[in-house]
């Protein structure tokens, strides 16, 4: 098919271990008219390949990123996705595997690649066609824009882990937890891209302290109590009532904490919260945490 003119080019972002479906991809959009940019074949000799590949993801007319597991764990095709995301670009999604989709892509649509190819190309290459590559779309806005955020927040993390092990289960664990920590702590932020998490903050002390975080841990998300940063306030300057706060979560956990980790930052898994009975008694344990620093601050 003749290229359509003045059509901009058409950024591939893959993993090397990727490389033969990312030229299959390449060879199809040729076939239906487009421009696609393979790094594979459109670096010329001697040039800088970071910039290079800044300067195609800059002027592509869109981007489709190639995800599957080693694309996942590739820091160069993050680096790609959130480029184009900076800069507004139309981003498609070739879907190879079950590999979980990073917190920047996880409210988009995808092209399901993991059973038939034939049939999704054609779904692609249907979607490339919707573009208007000459008059981009308007940059999304209020709760759209958070919901595409390439950063966690409250509209995309809880997608993210649904995508985990147990994860529609671990993911209403994790909102209860959020919606308690709402009522009884002053404040939760998000963090992290590769591994989301959501912390409950009282502010205490120079800068405030984190009673617990939720982290999307891949294998096993958990709940961590973050007993080393207690460790200023009294009463949890005490060994004893580090210890006493371990003891509580051991009751809750199937497999023993070591007393060690008093010291340091103890994690529990969700799956460990999975009954009423047993969020309520974690809930109770936090709720006396915070009593007892804020007691002590105020004191």
């Amino acid at each position: 098919m003749t290229e359509k003119p003045h059509q901009p080019s058409i950024f591939i972002s893959h993993s090397s271990q990727d490389r033969d479906f990312a030229l299959k991809l390449a060879d199809a959009l040729t076939d239906a008219g487009y421009r696609p940019w393979v790094d594979v074949e459109a670096i010329p000799d001697g040039s800088s390949w970071a910039r290079e590949i800044e300067k195609a993801v800059t002027e592509c007319g869109a981007l489709i990123v190639v995800m599957s597991k080693p694309a996942r764990d590739s820091e160069w095709v993050e680096r790609e996705i959130l480029l184009a995301l900076d800069l507004h670009k139309p981003l498609l999604i070739a879907r190879l595997d079950d590999a979980p989709l990073p917190i920047a892509l996880i409210n988009r649509q995808f092209t399901d690649f993991r059973k038939r190819h034939e049939p999704a190309f054609k779904r692609l290459i249907a979607a490339l066609g919707k573009i208007q590559f000459h008059q981009p779309p308007p940059p999304p806005t209020g709760r759209e824009a958070i919901k595409l955020a390439p950063t966690p927040n409250s509209l995309n993390y809880f997608k993210y882990m649904e995508q985990l092990p147990n994860g529609v289960e671990n993911a209403r664990i994790a909102r209860s937890l959020f919606d308690w920590a709402k009522d009884n702590t002053d404040s939760l932020t998000f963090s992290g891209r590769s591994e989301p998490a959501f912390h409950a903050h009282i502010w205490v002390g120079a800068g405030g302290v984190v009673v617990f975080s939720v982290r999307s841990f891949s294998k096993q998300p958990a709940v961590e109590v973050p007993l080393q940063y207690l460790m200023p306030f009294p009463p949890y300057d005490q060994a004893v009532e580090r210890l006493a706060v371990l003891d509580a979560l051991n009751r809750l956990s199937t497999t023993p904490i070591e007393p060690s980790r008093a010291d340091r930052r103890p994690t529990l898994p969700l799956a460990a919260l999975a009954t009423a009975a047993a969020l309520d008694t974690f809930t109770a344990l936090m709720r006396d945490v915070v009593a007892k620093i804020r007691a002590s601050a105020a004191g």
